[in-house]
This record gives structure tokens, sequence and C-alpha cells, in this order.
């Protein structure tokens, strides 16, 4: 028994604690089903024998405006009553109702008013009471746990469908007509008891915040609520064509029979055998079809079948009239829509926020469903009596409306999905980018105006990438600021603002500020109408202060235009200046020996190297710098020991960068080398990716993809955020769906084995596996290190995941997606799951959805809560796939857990250690096997 517990938990994903809720709850909607079907063939047998189906248009108005009064009725009372006392109310006068209606039945007092009050009372019923439950079940479950539940309680519903339709099918004729109403209010009236256990088990067991959230109720009105989102406004375009598509069928199915079979009591039998029979059909795809496709596929998919074979058979009608054609088509209807389709339905209403969706969905359930059944009434009307045409008409509207059906389905994804973001987007504060950038622009306007010389030039810094006509006076104006440095920034972000040249920009070329004059010279070659002039008017200058900030521009301009070189003298010059440097008599103060230091790096002549070489010694900074710049543009393989020698020193680190990146794509090769290198040094190799990001070249981008695969998990992590920013910064890529796959999962692969080893090293810790066994503090406090920088490893596994996404998809949704994963809310992480779900491709979602339900929350996870996909370890196994890494850290704190580890097996792991590539890991090995050995012998 307990086996066939477990695989029913397994095939239905019903986790620990969820099982007597979800069991209630199905037998909940049992019950309401059940009843439904008992008196809806009665009731439809009844008003067919006493007013014929030509009525049947009539009823379905006279049902659309008792569902408005109703709707606006039941709003007033959700404003003034707690929903918990609407719902059972709800079930109580429905429960008195039908068993009312079936003591006038059993009198024999039917009459044509009896016959459309009954009617409308079970449409009524059939729209209340389901969608009050589905309400009550947003309330009861999460996001998450809707997903995997939903399928599973539903199938309660369409087993209840059964039931209730044999019973009518087979009791019918025994107990009579009245009986059986009676007996589907007794069933109602139940229905109060399970909703009370539901409640006090699962509602009022949440905290009283979390209670209120998810049970209280917007005040403004629906049809405002409706109005203002998209979402809420597609949703029920989705239900209405779906309700006026089924009328429109219904009718033609109920038409048809009721031609061929003129006994009450015979076309009572006929509808509840056949509406069983349609149940039996739904609750085979609920059970066996509906989980699997909403979790693999997109949710329109699940949306769009029902509606395609409606057309599709629509379509044969057309040119086969005949009665198993329309059986089929209401066989569709009635097994997919009370199946798949209605999961889907109701996974649409998720992401909407519970005030609103406590307010609206009852409203979109009882307002929308009945308008749809009255505009099918009129249209049958004008129709059938009006303009008195053939049903051949009835079945061409029927595809018209499936057309809008399919593509409102496709309008509703979309806003489907938006809802998710948008909820993350308010729940993290993360704005919407449209109105970030303008807000951002306004502030800029502000700082620009009256901010600090600080603030200011952070946001030039930001002028790329928020450029707008909007801000170009403002920006303009800063070329009166009093700060140089402000100017010098300004300069440097015309480009971004305007193209047309501004003469008062020559003017700073006077100005003795090394940045300055340098950003100036600049601005004034980028221009073509100063450019001819430029260097004929200040390579002469008196002032050596221009004079060599024109000399440096000369000589990169001519870096691959000799012409201009040979025109003006570059080498004269230059060799002019380094003799009077090299003699002592120059008068040449430090921002002039800087430049000219830059410039024997421009022109690249291998006379003046000593020069380069002797200042990259120097003790004053500025120079040094100048020389390690210098020695990048020459691209000289003899510099390159020194260059990363300077990247361990945090003073020359962003020079030694910009200078060793000036190699360009030839130094690529070197770099990845060095990058795998075990024993280069951390630093030098931490800067590897900055490296080879500033490079930016389509072949850098190349070896950014392959160092986010190897090496430690800080660095592999470092290499995918260069990969994002590159994205997001606009550059050029390329990138192949199959690599990128490939990619995230071995990413996958990895966190599922991290995620296995926590949790298998949070159990052992516990000592749980092993009660008995004696653990002393070193190896305890090692393991706790250990499981630490396994969580920091699986927090950088999974930026690494999401910075790969960022190549593929738009990177502002990966980010929405990645920032409510890492939310501490909850609600903001599984919507997250959500949206990716949408967002994903089958193969994507299929690798990456399961590990994250795996992994969610980790840090704050119960050891009883983990998934049962998780794969737990023992000791020696976590210890094996953690020296398997690449990880510098993670195998160094693997290496101190053996090394107080006493089991005998730890000796053959550290001597397998000790032949690893990287020194200090191998070092550690063995010194840890020294220690192993040393304290064996004092024992």
């Amino acid at each position: 028994m307990k086996s066939l517990l477990r695989q029913i938990h397994n095939f239905f994903d019903i986790r620990d604690g969820e099982e007597s809720v979800s069991l209630m709850m199905q037998l909940y909607i049992f019950l309401i089903i059940c009843a439904l079907l008992i008196v809806k063939p009665t009731v439809n047998a009844l008003f067919l024998s006493e007013l014929g189906a030509e009525n049947l248009s009539v009823a379905f108005i006279i049902i659309a405006v008792v569902a408005v009064v109703t709707s606006y009725a039941y709003n007033k009372s959700l404003e003034k009553f707690p929903l918990r006392f609407i719902i059972r109310t709800t079930l109580i006068l429905f429960s008195a109702g039908f068993m009312a209606m079936g003591v006038i039945v059993a009198a024999g007092l039917i009459s044509p008013f009896f016959a459309y009050l009954f009617y409308t009372m079970v449409a009524m019923f059939a729209l209340l009471a389901t969608s009050q439950f589905w309400v009550l079940a947003n309330v009861v479950f999460n996001v998450r746990e809707a997903k995997r539940l939903f399928g599973f309680i539903g199938a309660g519903g369409i087993a209840g469908g059964i039931v209730g339709g044999y019973l009518t099918s087979v009791l019918a004729g025994f107990l009579g007509n009245g009986l059986l109403m009676v007996t589907a209010g007794l069933m109602i009236a139940s229905c109060t008891l399970v909703f009370k256990n539901i409640w006090k088990t699962r509602v009022q067991g949440l905290s009283r915040f979390k209670r209120k959230e998810r049970a209280t109720v917007s005040t403004e009105s629906s049809l405002k609520l409706i109005w203002k989102s998209r979402h809420l406004t597609y949703l029920a375009a989705v239900i209405g064509f779906g309700v006026l598509v089924a009328k429109l069928v219904d009718y033609q199915f109920s038409a048809i029979a009721a031609a061929k079979i003129p006994d009450a009591q015979e076309l009572a039998s006929f509808f509840g055998f056949w509406f069983s029979t349609f149940n039996i059909v739904s609750l085979a795809i609920q059970l066996f079809v509906t989980k699997r496709v909403l979790e693999n596929t997109d949710i329109s998919v699940s949306l769009i079948a029902l509606p395609v074979g409606v057309v599709l058979m629509c379509l044969l009608l057309l040119f086969f009239p005949e009665l198993w054609i329309v059986i089929i088509i209401k066989g569709l209807d009635g097994s997919l829509k009370q199946s798949l389709h209605k999961s889907a339905v109701e996974l649409l209403a998720l992401p909407i926020p519970s005030n609103i969706k406590n307010k609206t969905k009852t409203f979109i359930d009882v307002v929308v469903d009945s308008l749809a059944t009255g505009v099918a009434g009129f249209l049958l009307i004008f129709v059938i009596k009006g303009l008195e045409l053939s049903a051949t008409y009835i079945t061409a509207i029927t595809i018209l409306m499936v057309i809008g059906w399919i593509y409102t389905v496709f309008k509703v994804r979309d806003a489907y999905l938006g809802t998710f973001k948008e909820n993350i987007m308010m729940r993290e504060n993360l704005g919407d980018t449209k109105k970030s950038s303008a807000r951002i622009r306004k502030n800029m306007r502000i700082i620009f105006e009256s901010g600090s010389e600080k603030d200011i030039l952070f946001m030039l810094g930001r002028l790329r990438e928020t450029a707008h006509p909007s801000i170009k006076k403002d920006v303009l104006a800063l070329l009166d600021h009093e700060s140089h440095k402000v100017k010098a920034a300004v300069v440097e972000n015309l480009q971004y603002v305007t193209k047309k040249p501004q003469p008062k920009v020559q003017d700073f070329i006077y100005i003795e500020d090394d940045d300055l004059i340098v950003a100036t010279m600049n601005y004034l070659l980028s221009q073509e109408k100063l450019s001819h002039q430029f260097f004929e008017q200040y390579l002469n200058y008196e002032n050596e202060f221009i004079s060599t900030a024109a000399l440096m521009c000369l000589a990169r301009e001519s870096q691959d235009n000799p012409k201009l070189a040979s025109k003006y003298n570059l080498n004269l010059r230059v060799r002019v200046f380094i003799d009077e440097l090299e003699k002592g008599h120059s008068d040449l103060r430090i921002p002039e020996i800087t430049r000219l230091i830059e410039t024997l790096g421009f022109i690249n002549r291998p006379k003046y190297h000593h020069i380069i070489v002797r200042y990259l010694k120097h003790k004053n900074p500025i120079l040094k710098n100048a020389a390690i710049m210098a020695a990048g543009e020459t691209s000289r393989e003899e510099f390159l020991p020194i260059l990363f020698e300077e990247l361990e020193d945090i003073a020359f680190r962003e020079s030694a960068i910009s200078a060793i990146a000036s190699y360009g794509n030839g130094i690529i090769p070197t770099l990845y080398k060095k990058y795998l290198d075990p024993n280069l040094s951390l630093v030098q190799k931490a800067q590897i990716p900055a490296i080879t990001y500033e490079i930016h070249s389509a072949r850098a981008y190349q070896a950014l993809f392959k160092m986010s695969q190897r090496g430690s998990f800080k660095l592999r992590t470092k290499s995918a955020d260069l990969l994002y920013d590159w994205r997001k910064s606009g550059g050029e890529y390329n990138i192949n769906h199959r690599t990128l796959r490939n990619m995230i999962s071995g990413e996958c692969k990895l966190y599922r084995e991290l995620l296995g080893c926590y949790f298998s090293l949070r159990i052992i810790d516990r000592s749980k596996l092993h009660p008995e066994k004696i653990v002393s503090l070193p190896e305890k406090a090692e393991r706790s290190k250990l499981i630490q920088q396994l969580k920091n490893a699986m927090e950088k596994n999974l930026q690494r995941v999401f910075n790969l996404l960022a190549l593929y998809y738009k990177p502002e949704d990966v980010y929405v997606a990645y920032s409510g994963l890492r939310s501490e809310t909850k609600e903001s992480q599984l919507h997250a799951m959500e949206y990716l779900e949408g967002l994903l491709s089958r193969n994507l979602k299929g690798m990456l959805l399961p590990i994250l339900e795996n992994g969610l929350s980790v840090p704050n996870q119960e050891l009883s809560d983990y998934h049962k996909h998780v794969s737990l370890y023992n000791q020696e196994d976590c210890l094996k796939i953690l020296l398997q890494q690449e990880d510098h850290t993670l195998l160094l704190q693997t290496i101190k857990l053996i090394q107080y580890t006493p089991d005998e097996y730890t000796y053959k792991l550290l001597i397998e250690a000790s032949d690893l590539e990287n020194d200090a890991v191998s070092d550690a090995a063995l010194d840890a096997l020294r220690f192993k050995q040393g304290s064996q012998q004092t024992a």
C-alpha cells in the first residue's frame, strides 16, 4: 500500500505535506461537478421537453441578464464580507435551491416559468461554484504548487462529471428527476464541510499577513480593473470566445439530439451517457496528458489545442453535415475544455495580484461567460428565427469565432509572461527601462546644474548609455564649468550629444591641464574641418606643454599613416626631444615627459625601447604608468613579462590591463594559455578575462566564451559577467544555439553535483548518517567551511548560467528573471520560475528549471525540504567529486577537510591530489598526507 502511495506521489509530483489538502480540494470539486452533472442533463431534458430547442436562445439571453445582476450583487458582497463567508453562503443557497427544485419537479409542478428558472439556476451554479473553487485554489496554493497540483485536483472534477453523468443516466428512470435534484443538493451541502476543513488546514495556517494578502479583495470595480490590465482583458477575451463557441456547438448538439429523441427520459439518459463519456476522455487527458503538456510546452500550446481541434472539425462539418461530426466537436469541447484547456486557463490567472484576482476572477467567469452566452443567444435568434438560415451558417459563424479565439490565445500568452515580469520588477524595485532612462536624464540635469564635481563626472560617464537630445544643452553648459576635470570629461563625451563642432573647445588648448589638453587635441583632430590645420598650428608652439600633446596625437594618428608622419617630420621632432632629455638639457616637466614616453610607444622604434624600459622601473608612478602604456603600444613580446608582473600591483593594474590589450588579437592565444596555466599567479590570472574583454574583437569574444567554461568558479563567473556586459553594450557577436545549450547543460550538470554534495555534507555534518561516529572539532569546522564554499560556488554557477542565457535572449528579460530568483521574497522566486518557463525554449527549460526547483533558496532550506531528484552521496564520493573540480579555493578546502578525516580512503585521495598540475594544491595535499601520517604515528 505504501509503495502504491509512493508511486502516486511520484507520478503526480505531490510533495510531503500536500496530500491531505490536495485530496480535500479534489473531493470539493468532485462534489461540485458531480452535483452539476446530475442537475444539468435533468434540467436540460425538462427544458427541451417543455419549451423546445428553439427557445434555448431566449434562455441564453436571460442567463446573460441574470449574470450581470448577480455579478453586481456578488461584487458588492465581496467588498463587505470576507471571502470565506461568501463561498460558504453561496454553497448553502444553491444546496437549498436544488432541493427546492427537486420537490417542485417531483410534485409535477413544471411550467415554462420554472423551466427558465431552473435552467438559469443551473447555469449560475456552474459559473459561481466552479469559479469560487478556483479562487480558493489560488488562495490555498502558490504559483509553483498550482502548476504541479492543478492537474491532479482537476481530475477530481472530471471524475465528478463521470459519476454524476452516469448516475443520471442509470437512475433517472428509477428515482425520477426530482430525487436526483435533491441528491445533488445534499452533495453541495456536504461541500461546506469540506470547505471548512480546507480553510482551517491550509489558509488559517498561513501567517496573518499572508492570509490577508491572499484573501483580500480590491475595492475598485471589476470592470475598471479589467480595463486597466492588458492581461485581464485578454484573459476575459479567451474565456468569452471559448464560451461563445461552446454555446454554438451546444446548440447544434442539443438541437439534433432533441430532433432524434423526443422522449424526455430517454433524452436525459442520452445526454447523461454522452456527458459522462466525454468526461472519461477528459479524465484520461487530465491524468496522462495535461501535466506533461503544461510542464514541457508553452502555455499557448495548452490553450490552442481546443480551438484548433474545433475549427478543423467545423471545416469538415461544412462538407459532411453528419451527426457523428457534431458529436466529435462536442466531445472535443466536453473533454479538452474541462482538462487541458481548463488547467491552462486557471494558470493564466496565477500571476495576477491576489486582491485583483479575487475581485475579477468570478466577474470574468460569471459575467463574461454569461454575456458570451447572451451573444450566442442573439446570434441564434438572428440566424435561426430572424433569417431562417440553415445550421451550416451556424458552423460558419463558429469558425469565425474560433479564429478570434486563436488570436486572443497568442495575445494572452504575451500578457501572461509580461505580468510575471512586472510583478518581479515591482517587488524588486527594478523599474521600467524606458522610465528608468528618463529618470536618469532628469537626475543628470539636476546634477549638471548643482551637483558636486564627483557626481558630475559620474553622470558624464553614463552619457553613452543615456544619450538623448534633451540633455544636449545641459552638457554644453558644462564647458564653462570651473573644474578642468569636468571640462575634459565633457570634451571626451561630446560626440554622444552633438556632432556639430564646438569652437569653444579650441580655447582649452591653452589651459595647462594634462587631461584637458589631451582630450582637446583628440577632439579637434576628430573634426574634419579643423584637422588640416591642426598639426601645423600646434607642433611648433613655443609652449612645450602644447607641442608635446600635439606630438603625441600626431604619433598616434600616423601609426597607420606613414605619409602623415613624413609630412610633419615626426621622427625628427621626436629625436630632438629625446636628445634633449638624454643629455639633461631639457626643461620638460612631468606631464610633458609623460606624453613623450607615450609618443615613443606610438612610433614603435626599437632604438627608443631602452628609454621605455628605463621608465618602467622609474620611481615616479606617473612616468611609470606612461611607460606601461607605451610598452603596450609597441606590441613587443619582450615587454610582456614586465607587463604581467605589473598586474600584481593595484596601482599599475589598470594601465597594465590596457597595455596588454593593446597587443590586439595576436595576444589572445597567449592569454588563453596563461589562463589555463595552473601555476600562474592567481592575481595575474584574475585579470586575463578583463584584458581579453578590452580587446573587444570577435576572437576575444570566443576566448571569453571558452574562459567561462574553464578555470576556477570565480574566474569563470567573471568571464561570463564580461560576456553579459558585451551583449548589453551592443558589441557584435555570434552564438550558435546548440553551443549555448551544451554550455548550459555543462553548468547544470555541475550545479546538480554541487547541490548533491552540499546537501550530503550538511546531513553528514549533523551526523544523521553515522550517529555512532565521533567527529573531531577540526573536521567539523573544515566541513562547515566547505559547505559554505559550496553554497558560494552554486551562486556563481547560477550567475554564469544567466549570463549565458543573456547571450541568446534579451538581457533585460534575463536580468529580471535572475533578480527574481535571487530575491529573498518567495513570491518573486516563484514568479521568476514561471517567467523563465515561458521565456526559455523547451530544451533549455528542461535542463534549467529542475535544478532551480531543487536548489531554490538552498541557504534557507531545512534538510527535510530538498527535492527527491537531488542525488545524495556518502562523504567519500563527495570528496572525489570535489577533487575533480578546477576551482583552486574549493580544492584547497576539500584537502583541509580530508586532512582531519580519519577514514582510510582519505590517504588514497590525498595521493591522487598530490599528482595534480596545480603546485599549490599538490603541495597542500602532500602537507596533509604528512600531517595524517604524523598524527597516526603519534596515536
